[in-house]
């Protein structure tokens, strides 16, 4: 699945704000790709986050993304 830039600055921020996880735009690409699944149907569903090197600029885009 393809995600978009803002939609990646949505994931981080959706992380740092409810998970309390720093990811990097292509760490948080995965739960970029959740997030835009209306209704996911699967009841256990495991992504993997990675990478936390991520610039002051990117997370100041991401904390202002919604």
């Amino acid at each position: 699945m393809l995600v978009t830039e803002q939609q990646m600055l949505a994931a981080i921020r959706h992380l740092i704000v409810e998970e309390h996880v720093v990811a990097e735009p292509s760490g948080a690409a995965t739960t970029a790709a959740l997030l835009a699944i209306p209704n996911p149907r699967a009841r256990n569903i495991v992504l993997i986050v990675s990478g936390a090197n991520v610039s002051l600029d990117v997370l100041r885009l991401a904390i202002r993304a919604q």
